[in-house]
């Protein structure tokens, strides 16, 4: 099995430990870092995806983003995720707003909607 793959590339730090993260570890069903892409890219341009495309759109740009359809799709997100739910130029203390702005950086920020019914 090829599980690691090296070559030193600065992926950051942990978290919790703040150790470095230079390498990848493959999954057990890849043979190589070119097996991995060659397996994705084969998935990604599958008569499967083709088809069902437009779903994941809608998830991420579309009218399953917000609201009633996005709940029903298990589409929900932390409300810091979302375009405009923040407005931290507001927030006079900076202890509160660096508290949103880590929460902003752990939970990541949902796309902009785009598509909307």
């Amino acid at each position: 099995m090829f599980g690691l793959f090296i070559e030193g590339f600065d992926l950051g730090r942990l978290q919790i430990s703040k150790e470095r993260v230079n390498d990848v570890i493959l999954p057990k069903w890849a043979q190589s870092p070119e097996d991995f892409i060659r397996k994705h890219r084969k998935a990604l341009e599958s008569e499967y995806v083709s088809a069902h495309l437009h779903e994941w759109i809608d998830l991420i740009f579309g009218y399953k983003q917000r609201g009633p359809a996005a709940v029903e799709a298990l589409n929900v997100f932390y409300y810091c995720s979302y375009e405009g739910a923040v407005d931290l130029d507001a927030i006079a203390d900076e202890k509160e707003r660096k508290a949103i702005e880590g929460m902003i950086n752990n939970f990541g920020q949902t796309p902009c909607q785009l598509l909307k019914v």
